[in-house]
């Protein structure tokens, strides 16, 4: 019996030491993990949209503005008096040389004269992306003016009360 027990015993420690062994070859490594961090993009107005000198008419009539700040009338009741100063709103953008982005407007903007109002709408963009290698791009923004049958005249802007800016979003493709 004793020798059963010597026999079992030795079993029994062959096989704890076989478990134990098997624990034994477990294997481990680390992981690695990379990041590139890039310049923030960002956007600034350097110039505001000006459609120069309007003459509204009888009917409603639109004002298209290329990036270029051509004005061109669709309708025939306005004018545009040649000799005023028009310009596309210019915006610098600053990020990552080399990297594209996109450009989004909202839908309108709402000019005012403190009591009547004119919306501007159909945003257009010179398409500057990607990012230059200096890290800058100019951006320049045309739309289309609505103006109103007879139209009150005055000085009209997103600046005066009533009035709302566009806004211009700019983002990393």
């Amino acid at each position: 019996m004793k020798m059963n027990k010597r026999l079992l015993g030795l079993g029994v420690a062959m096989a704890l030491s076989t478990h134990l062994s098997g624990v034994a070859m477990a294997a481990s490594t680390n992981g690695t993990a990379d990041a590139l961090v890039i310049t923030p993009i960002a956007i600034t107005e350097t110039a505001a949209m000006n459609f120069g000198t309007v003459a509204g008419g009888a009917g409603a009539d639109t004002i298209v503005m290329d990036t270029a700040g051509v004005r061109t009338i669709t309708g025939s009741d306005a004018q545009v008096i040649a000799a005023s100063a028009s310009s596309a709103g210019t915006f610098s953008i600053t990020g990552e040389a080399g990297q594209a982005y996109t450009v989004t407007f909202s839908a309108s903007a709402t000019l005012s004269n403190g009591t009547d109002t004119m919306t501007v709408d159909t945003f257009t963009d010179n398409a500057p992306s990607p990012i230059d290698g200096g890290g800058t791009d100019t951006l320049l923004v045309g739309g289309t003016l609505n103006v109103g049958a007879n139209q009150a005249s005055g000085a009209y802007s997103t600046s005066n009360a009533g009035g709302t800016p566009y806004t211009v979003t700019v983002n990393y493709n």
